[in-house]
């Protein structure tokens, strides 16, 4: 069976929204499994994503948890792959791989280059038809452990336990969405080898399953490769699945959740249809009128006018049985619970009784259409939309009915769902601040893996070169594939002069009023534009930037002059701010890596270096009080000025067609060339190895981060240290994860990190682990260092299969426009050449592995490493101390004075 759905033509009245149509092919193999395939050759890459139609709903009383848990087994090797499914495909080139259970699906997912499809459609195959006979105790006891320390993990956090307590209060016990997906810690301890059997033959087979391929394949092909690929897989048993239930709430249905955060909150929940109902569809508008944007109903009136809520929030929790309509609202200091829920119901009861105008629910569309349209550009999400369209709604193409309710959508319709629906008892969830101290398939013949074609050099596209009638440079890169383009104004950054100014400008630029229009108007302008204009910074760059459809780009300028010339800041917004930033720093204190995260560039930088400033929030509590609005607005007029810089310009346009636009708009300013502010970054390595420890009480995790100094991105190394943070600690297979995570179980993850860019970084290998195991790791981390200086240095195997992981994975960089903006935004801030990337592969291709150990002895010496732990410091004290790594250094307070003294 086939089914070709063809893009349709776009009607004329659907002019003012954006369009998503996205042509796929549909055909079933003998044994059931349904292929879904959508070709495009804007890279050459493919995404595959694999559904298994199962998820905690089906999971038997006592056997919570089950599903995820069998999702960590299937990367356990195959029959015909043994070892670890991640390990053999990131060899492969795979990018955006992983997996994840949820209430209805198990989906498997990955993007790879045109030359491993065979071998990827091979691995999951392969796990899919000849799992069950390597499934064993050993993988069982591994991934259990891996299991209960993410749920630790998870459940460690403020908010850990809150979505549980949420589903108990919206469903009776007996609903299958009435327990978590990652399930409770009696039913993943007592789980048997036996119910995992059982698990895979019941529902891990073909006629459960559905695989889409996006990318660059035609249908033809796809079928060919699905064929001989899966095709021998017996068909599974008939299955029966769960009805649609959506359960009423009973009246007055409350709890309250106590949280180690600073302000509490209010969560409204409501059951309501599954997704693809048209009342659901409505109903995400809705939520959308509700807490969108600045503008909308709630947070205009809570945190604008009012000024009783810091945030607040609408969404909907899609689901296959039912779904849930939640809003959430955090008080500001002072301000009672009671009353952020009175004035949730009272405006909620005034959009039942009067809807909203039309001009509001149709700025409301055009940004929920263009939303749509953006997360659906590249191979990956469009894999994801067609399975899920049809498993959720029975076609690949039934997106488009969603869609056509938006469009369709009026105020009546709209106010008519949410009176059908949120006019129902609700559960109501109170969170409070928490201050206290402690806390049968027949087996078949081996099958033989397929080769792993050898990595192509990818060519980025054309860099163009222009400069506008005032001189400002501008530098283009042509994509025609999608009706977008994207424009960057980047500017060199202006030095503070007083700490906190210049997080609180920019977080205030974009919420704040431009020209002649107020923040809400000019929200809701560049809105009906079905555009973004946005504000940010980097270490030594502002960047003023927008994004939209090419025949909008006149109407749009003119805003972004306004946003780049005249933004208008208020002294209520610069309030409101301060005090979200100040309860942010709060709340941080309780979470270990946010800390370290917080505090490294304090412990590695020294007094008055540029990069010792605190991560997160930059700034301390003493300076948020003391800085001033006019302080703000004093910097506003010295960073966001017509002084050096570049323009960049990726998408759907050319030179001939964009300079004469621009230069009827930027071009026409005066700007002047600037200087660049030159300052000392370099920075020596630590010459002996220090402990620093941030105490949290009653932490059940430790976050350790091992940090050393290297140089900045001028070195002509960078290709050579990539690929040794590769072997060492960044990824899966690198030493570090794989002994911490997979051998000892200990942690969910190691990561090797970089911070900042130019004359000196911090290279650091961090991670969380149990409490009790914070010096073992340590040890680990430590003995790891030293074998790769030592008895166990890079080995040829290992130097290649990151090398051919690097060169593949790059080539998905090029894939969309994000990735395109990533790459010639590199270019131009550190000046590089235009052939840049085409050089880097060769670096890479020609690394050796004398260069990468002869590298590693001159950057890692574990004898000085710099050691910075957040945990509970009376349980891991003496453990820690024993170790002897260097002098202790245990914080004060929160850390602000690691920083007070130093202006950025």
């Amino acid at each position: 069976m086939t089914t070709q759905l063809t893009a349709q033509p776009r009607p004329e009245d659907d002019e003012r929204y954006d369009n998503v149509d996205i042509p796929s092919t549909t055909f079933v193999l003998d044994n059931g499994l349904t292929v879904i395939v959508h070709e495009n050759h804007d890279a050459p890459l493919v995404s595959l994503n694999l559904i298994y139609q199962v998820g905690s709903k089906d999971e038997p009383l006592g056997k919570t948890g089950f599903a995820h848990l069998f999702e960590h087994l299937m990367f356990e090797g195959s029959e015909n792959a043994p070892g670890s499914f991640l390990e053999n495909l990131l060899k492969a080139g795979a990018s955006n791989l992983n997996a994840y259970t949820g209430q209805d699906r198990t989906t498997y997912h990955e993007t790879v280059p045109v030359g491993s499809l065979d071998y990827a459609l091979f691995m999951e195959a392969d796990r899919m038809g000849h799992f069950y006979s390597t499934i064993n105790q050993d993988s069982l006891d591994q991934q259990r452990r891996v299991v209960l320390n993410e749920k630790l993990q998870t459940e460690s956090g403020p908010y850990g336990k809150l979505h549980e307590l949420k589903l108990k209060g919206c469903f009776p016990a007996s609903h299958p969405y009435a327990h978590t997906v990652i399930g409770e810690v009696k039913d993943l301890q007592e789980a048997t080898l036996e119910d995992v059997q059982n698990w895979f033959r019941t529902y891990y087979s073909p006629s459960n399953a559905v695989l889409a391929l996006s990318g660059a394949i035609d249908e033809q092909t796809a079928r060919e490769k699905v064929t001989a690929w899966f095709g021998h897989i017996p068909s599974g048993p008939p299955l029966s699945r769960p009805a649609v239930w959506v359960p009423d709430i009973p009246e007055n249905r409350r709890d309250v959740y106590q949280a180690k955060v600073p302000n509490g909150s209010v969560m409204l929940s409501w059951n309501i249809p599954p997704y693809g109902d048209k009342a659901t569809v409505l109903l995400s508008i809705a939520a959308d009128l509700f807490a969108s944007g600045i503008a909308s109903l709630l947070v205009k009136h809570l945190v604008y006018e009012e000024k009783i809520a810091s945030h607040v929030m609408a969404n909907i929790n899609y689901a296959e049985l039912v779904s849930q309509f939640t809003i959430t609202a955090t008080a500001v200091p002072g301000v009672a619970l009671s009353r952020i829920e009175q004035s949730v119901h009272d405006i909620l009861q005034r959009f039942l009784s009067h809807g909203v105008d039309d001009e509001t629910l149709e700025l409301v569309k055009i940004t929920a259409l263009s939303s749509f349209a953006n997360a659906h550009k590249t191979s990956a999400p469009i894999a994801g939309l067609l399975s899920n369209s049809h498993v959720l709604l029975g076609n690949a193409d039934r997106y488009r009915q969603i869609i056509a309710i938006i469009k369709q959508a009026d105020v009546d319709s709209v106010r008519q769902a949410a009176q059908h629906w949120l006019a129902r008892a609700c559960h109501t969830l109170h969170i409070v601040p928490f201050t206290s101290a402690t806390a049968a398939v027949q087996p078949a013949g081996p099958i033989t893996p397929p080769a792993i074609l050898s990595p192509a050099p990818f060519q980025l596209p054309a860099v163009q070169h222009g400069r506008l009638d005032n001189g400002l440079p501008l530098v283009l890169i042509a994509r025609h594939s999608h009706p977008t383009v994207n424009i960057e104004l980047v500017l060199p950054r202006v030095k503070e002069n007083t700490q906190s100014e210049a997080a609180l400008l920019f977080d205030l630029l974009n919420q704040s009023g431009a020209g002649e229009r107020d923040a809400f108007e000019f929200s809701s302008a560049v809105r009906r534009l079905s555009a973004s204009i946005n504000v940010w910074r980097r270490d030594q760059t502002t960047t003023l930037s927008l994004s939209c459809r090419p025949s909008q780009l006149s109407a749009l300028l003119p805003l972004f002059l306004d946003r780049f010339q005249h933004s208008t800041l208020a002294l209520s917004d610069f309030e409101r701010q301060r005090g979200v930033m100040r309860d942010t720093l709060t709340g941080l204190k309780h979470n270990v890596s946010g800390m370290v995260s917080r505090l490294l560039p304090a412990v590695m930088y020294p007094q008055g270096h540029p990069y010792r400033k605190p991560s997160v929030i930059e700034g301390t509590k003493a300076s948020l009080e003391r800085v001033t609005f006019e302080n703000v607005q004093q910097y506003q007029s010295r960073a966001i000025q017509p002084v050096g810089g570049s323009i960049l310009i990726v998408g759907d346009t050319t030179l001939e067609q964009i300079v004469p636009v621009l230069n009827a708009s930027i071009g026409a300013i005066p700007w002047s060339q600037g200087t660049e502010q030159a300052s000392d970054r370099q920075l020596s390595p630590a010459r002996k190895s220090q402990v620093f420890v941030f105490d949290v009480p009653g932490a059940e995790q430790s976050a350790i981060a091992a940090s050393t100094i290297i140089p900045g991105l001028e070195w002509p190394h960078e290709a050579s240290f990539t690929m040794l943070n590769d072997v060492l600690a960044n990824g899966f297979t690198s030493r570090i994860n794989l002994n911490l995570r997979e051998n000892k179980n200990w942690t969910y993850g190691v990561h090797g990190q970089l911070l900042n860019d130019v004359g000196s970084r911090i290279h650091s290998v961090q991670t969380s682990v149990q409490a009790d195991r914070t010096a073992a790791a340590m040890q680990e981390i430590f003995d790891e260092y030293r074998a790769l200086l030592s008895d166990r240095p890079v080995t040829a195997d290992e130097l290649q299969e990151v090398k051919n992981a690097a060169l593949l994975r790059l080539q998905s960089s090029i894939e969309g426009l994000g990735g395109l903006n990533s790459m010639l935004s590199h270019l131009v801030r550190y000046q590089l050449p235009d052939d840049h990337w085409q050089r880097h592969q060769e670096r890479i291709s020609s690394t050796t592995v004398d260069d990468v150990n002869t590298l590693a002895k001159e950057l890692f010496h574990p004898e000085t490493l710099t050691w910075l732990i957040a945990g509970d410091w009376t349980l891991i004290q003496a453990s820690v101390q024993a170790l002897a790594l260097g002098d202790i250094h245990v914080i004060a307070g929160n850390g602000d004075d690691l920083y007070e003294t130093h202006v950025a």
